[in-house]
């Protein structure tokens, strides 16, 4: 049997990058086009250097990425992107005119600016337009058969599903080789919210009717697939078909692993040595964070402690800064520095979680843990080296204790230095449950394995988005 490949769909990074490329393609041919007209004396058309227009080029690929122009569930729905598509252009052409050295001189005629931004967030919403009424459609979803066990169906397609707004299992298979039929007659396109078990003998016609380029198995025991579906895997895998590890895909697609699925074969999914014993690439990260604390500290320092002592002497009567113990590296314990925000007897009870809209913490307090300010003090924790820049977040020792005994590899987070900020901060929200915490921790563990400077330039753009956007809790 011949699987049919007719059917177009992409992954996370590859519909990230088509988003991404035809930005530039919009952009690139409506300013070149805007030349065209004698109404615009700003240039001629096509007429913008090469370096003028890889600078602007680069520029909105930094502000698209800050006001997270590329997020696919964004994306999907206009009336959620164009917000953010208004913001990456107006400040992309705001730091080109402001660039005299490297752009163009200001217009003599001021309407050619309006002309230059209008021309250019034209050309982008017409593309994302277009993305979302042509390639927003059922052709273009990845559709997937998932094998694993019938009582794990629901929870892995479901984590699977939620990561990718095109990405459907539209069948399933029992890893315990029962044979469940689909129902007589039944549509997996139609039918997404109740997938369809598939007999093992019938998997290929599925396969091919419906034109499943993927298959994921989610075989967590670790013991060996029972020799028929080996077989028929092993087969389809001969016809060009993707057979891909449910841990694996779900890695990929979330950027953070599994743990929940991993058990004790941890070994095969955490190589965090790998990332973290290069000498050369650990001293320039040292120098690197050196380097932003001190200018932190030498510049914003001071103008925060005027500005924030008059403001905590006005509203937070009280010290302004707040010290407490946090886990570090290697499970060391260290001294944390903050700008205090609650109130000076909030912790009579003892040591308890922040929670959303929590009344120990003052209305100053709240602005600026909206704008992160409250964790620029420990820039003096990395000037020691109790931090980094970028890593898991460090927390309490009572709680620290408390989430090792219930989460498994809660303690490897302690493996490198916690950071100001980091993988977890910037991906999820805060939150005090166990499902947060599972879920954090799994963002933490992604870093560690993964760690690269290309990982680290992520998060840094991540985390001014994080700062724009008042994500702070």
């Amino acid at each position: 049997m011949n699987l049919k490949q007719t059917r177009v769909n992409f992954n996370i990074s590859e519909r990230k990058i088509l988003l991404w490329l035809f930005d530039l393609l919009a952009i690139s041919v409506m300013a070149g086009l805007l030349g065209n007209f004698e109404f615009f004396t700003y240039y001629g058309t096509f007429e913008i250097p090469l370096l003028q227009w890889g600078f602007l080029l680069l520029v909105y690929s930094f502000f698209a990425q800050v006001f997270e122009a590329y997020d696919l569930h964004r994306s999907s729905r206009f009336d959620l992107i164009l917000y953010h598509i208004i913001l990456a252009v107006s400040w992309s052409v705001l730091v080109f005119l402001m660039t005299p050295k490297i752009t163009p001189f200001l217009p003599e005629h001021r309407i050619d600016i309006l002309y230059f931004y209008f021309a250019l967030l034209t050309g982008v919403v017409l593309w994302r337009f277009t993305y979302i009424n042509l390639l927003i459609r059922p052709w273009f979803y990845k559709w997937v058969v998932l094998v694993a066990k019938q009582k794990d169906m629901a929870s892995l397609s479901k984590a699977l599903m939620n990561s990718d707004p095109h990405y459907k299992i539209i069948g399933f298979l029992d890893l315990t080789q029962k044979s469940y039929a689909a129902p007589a007659g039944s549509d997996p396109s139609e039918r997404l919210s109740d997938i369809p078990m598939i007999p093992l003998d019938k998997l290929e016609g599925f396969i091919q009717q419906h034109e499943v380029k993927d298959i994921v198995v989610a075989n967590n025991s670790r013991q060996n697939l029972a020799l028929p579906l080996y077989r028929t895997l092993l087969e389809l895998s001969k016809k060009g078909l993707s057979i891909r590890d449910y841990n694996k895909e779900y890695e990929a697609m979330n950027a953070r692993v599994p743990i929940q699925h991993v058990k004790k074969e941890f070994y095969r999914f955490f190589p965090y040595h790998r990332a973290n014993q290069n000498k050369l690439s650990l001293f320039f990260q040292r120098l690197l964070d050196l380097l932003i604390s001190l200018f932190g500290l030498i510049v914003f320092m001071p103008v925060f402690i005027v500005l924030i002592g008059l403001m905590n002497l006005l509203f937070n009567r009280g010290p302004l800064f707040y010290t407490q113990k946090r886990v570090g590296q290697n499970s060391e314990k260290f001294t944390i520095y903050k700008f205090r925000t609650m109130s000076v007897d909030a912790e009579h009870s003892g040591p308890q979680y922040t929670t959303k809209n929590d009344t120990r913490v003052t209305w100053f307090g709240r602005l600026l843990r909206r704008l992160r300010i409250d964790e620029f003090p420990q820039l003096l924790n990395i000037l020691k080296g109790d931090m980094n820049i970028i890593g898991p977040r460090p927390e309490r020792p009572e709680f620290v204790k408390q989430l090792s005994e219930t989460i498994p590899f809660y303690d490897v987070r302690h493996v490198i230095k916690p950071g100001l900020t980091g993988w977890a901060q910037v991906n999820h929200n805060y939150g005090t449950s166990h499902d947060d915490a599972l879920i954090k921790l799994q963002y933490d563990l992604y870093y560690i394995k993964n760690r690269s400077i290309f990982l680290d330039l992520s998060i840094y753009i991540k985390t001014l988005s994080t700062v724009l956007f008042m994500r702070g809790q």
